[in-house]
C-alpha cells in the first residue's frame, strides 16, 4: 500500500511540487473560466492537502483563489460592488477552511483512497458550511443552497478531483519513467 509519505510528489521532488502548485493556479483560471461562479476549490484544495507539504497547499490554493478573482473581475465582469466583494471574500475563507478540513483528515490513520476521500469529504462540507454562514450578512439569492445546487457544486467538485488525480498519477507516471523507477501502486 502506498503511504502518504510516500506519495509521488511529496517534498522528494521539489520540482514537481512547485510545478504542482503552478498547475494548480492554471487549473483554476481554466475552471473559472468554464465554471465561473463553481470553481471547484474543495477539490483544489482537497487534492493539494493529500499530495503537498502544507505551506505549498495553502499557496496553491491562495493562489488559485486569487487567480479565480482576477478572472472573475477582469475577464468575466464580475460586479464591482461591496457585496461582490464580500462573496469574493466569503469563498477565499471557505477555500481555506475546506484546505484546514481536509489537512485535519490526515491526521487519521488510512490507506490512500481512504485518506482522499475523507480529505474531499471533509472539504466539501467545511466549504459549504462556511458559504451558508456568509449568507446570515450577505445578500444571497434563495435557492443558492438548494439540493440541486449544492448537488452540482459537488459534482464538479467531484468530477474535478478526479481529473486532478488523474493529473497527478500522470506525473508520477512521468517522473517515474525519467528516474527509471517502478511507478508506485496507487491504492
Amino acid at each position: 500500500m502506498l503511504e502518504r509519505n510516500q506519495f509521488p510528489l511529496r517534498p522528494v521532488v521539489p520540482g514537481f511540487a512547485v510545478a504542482w502548485v503552478v498547475l494548480i493556479s492554471g487549473a483554476s483560471v481554466a475552471l473559472s473560466l468554464l465554471f465561473a461562479c463553481v470553481t471547484p476549490f474543495v477539490a483544489l484544495a482537497a487534492v493539494s492537502a493529500v499530495i503537498l507539504p502544507r505551506r505549498m497547499a495553502v499557496t496553491a490554493v491562495l493562489l488559485a483563489w486569487f487567480a479565480n478573482q482576477m478572472v472573475g473581475y477582469l475577464v468575466l465582469g464580475y460586479p464591482q460592488t461591496w457585496d461582490s466583494y464580500a462573496w469574493g471574500l466569503a469563498i477565499g475563507v471557505a477555500a481555506l477552511a475546506s484546505l484546514a478540513a481536509a489537512l485535519g483528515v490526515l491526521r487519521l490513520t488510512a490507506g490512500l483512497t481512504v485518506t482522499m476521500a475523507g480529505a474531499f469529504i471533509a472539504g466539501f462540507v467545511a466549504y459549504e458550511g462556511v458559504l451558508f454562514a456568509a449568507t446570515a450578512v450577505l445578500p444571497s439569492g434563495e435557492g443558492a443552497f438548494s439540493a440541486p445546487v449544492v448537488a452540482d457544486v459537488l459534482l464538479i467538485n467531484s468530477l474535478a478531483a478526479i481529473g486532478l488525480i488523474c493529473l497527478h498519477a500522470g506525473a508520477a507516471a512521468a517522473r517515474a519513467l525519467v528516474a527509471g523507477q517502478p511507478e508506485p501502486a496507487l491504492s
